[in-house]
């Protein structure tokens, strides 16, 4: 039987939900403040649905967006954590869709939006304006790309 989506997690099922291994939520706990499962007092740690999805932000912005800890630590201090956890509800439901099921429209990623926005800006901007004229072609192909596969 499956657990529902508001019921506390181990370790173990936070980690394979991620792609992580244990030890390195346990690792996180110590260098993310605001990453804070609850103990049993036999020392078991029980994830809350917030603390899976701030993990899996963690995660993102690790692994996906190569920042350091530090800089992550930085990112989750500008708003307590909320669009870190954005990204790890996003990251979550990405991992737990079933294979070949559509996605539904009211579930698009933000980046399409962002992606969007930044096709729109490359396509104005004169190459005077670009801090670097030669990435310029670059990161409008890879944007245009990037939508197209949405």
């Amino acid at each position: 039987m499956a657990k529902g989506a508001e019921a506390f997690r181990s370790i173990g099922e936070v980690a394979g939900m991620i792609g992580v291994a244990p030890h390195v939520l346990r690792y996180w706990e110590t260098q993310f403040s605001a990453l804070k499962p609850m103990k049993r007092p036999d020392g078991r740690r029980y994830y809350r649905p917030a603390d899976v999805d701030l993990a899996a932000g963690i995660c993102v912005l690790l692994r996906d967006e190569g920042l350091t800890i530090r800089g992550a630590v930085r990112q989750i201090a500008v708003d307590r954590g909320q669009a870190v956890r954005a990204r790890g509800v996003a990251l979550l439901e990405r991992r737990l869709q079933p294979a070949g099921a559509e996605t539904r429209p009211d579930r698009t990623p933000t980046w399409l939006a962002r992606l969007t926005a930044l096709a729109d800006h490359l396509q104005r901007m004169s190459p005077a304006d670009a801090r670097w004229p030669a990435a310029q072609p670059t990161a409008f192909r890879l944007a245009r790309a990037m939508l197209r596969l949405s």
